[in-house]
């Protein structure tokens, strides 16, 4: 293993860390007593961005070489915020989901804003649409902040599916 495979553990670990909370949470999805659909939707979301941020972090790695140890640390910070993200999101086993993600919307969406706004710090091979549409989401995330309506997950969700397509055909094309 050479240096910066090392140096792709701890990233790579977070998110691998968030992603096993959220899929830890699929079980409430098949729960009619927990089923609390905005919740689900953002349960499926969260499992595609962090797929789609493992696999987009495969393009930095190569940058870690030569990187100093602030530099690494910027690094972390997206991986961070996504895992402190899906913490927040996740309810402890017995909680009512639905009286949950009431109570901590408004933190989970600002850490959220945050994790995708903190994409904005590092030089990747993504293209200007890419960039619009994470702008827009960013937007979007914030009004749902401001004015904490629970029905804007759903066109939030429309927005995701977009830029899902989007990505899929320009990272597989």
């Amino acid at each position: 293993m050479d240096t910066t495979q090392y140096l792709a553990f701890v990233p790579l670990l977070m998110y691998g860390l968030g992603l096993s909370a959220l899929m830890h949470e699929w079980k409430r999805l098949f729960d009619p007593s927990q089923i609390f659909l905005p919740y689900s939707i953002l349960t499926l979301m969260l499992t595609e961005v962090a797929v789609y941020n493992v696999f987009i972090y495969i393009s930095l790695i190569a940058q870690f070489q030569g990187q100093s140890y602030f530099s690494y640390l910027t690094y972390l910070i997206p991986p961070f915020l996504f895992y402190t993200a899906t913490n927040v999101f996740t309810p402890d086993k017995g909680d009512d989901t639905k009286a949950y993600f009431l109570k901590r919307m408004p933190l989970f969406f600002i850490l959220l804003t945050l994790m995708i706004a903190s994409h904005f710090i590092f030089q990747m091979e993504e293209t200007k649409s890419a960039s619009i549409v994470r702008l827009v989401i960013i937007g979007f995330l914030v009004l749902i902040v401001i004015s904490k309506k629970i029905w804007l997950i759903y066109p939030l969700a429309l927005l995701w599916l977009a830029s899902f397509l989007i990505r899929g055909f320009i990272v597989s094309g």
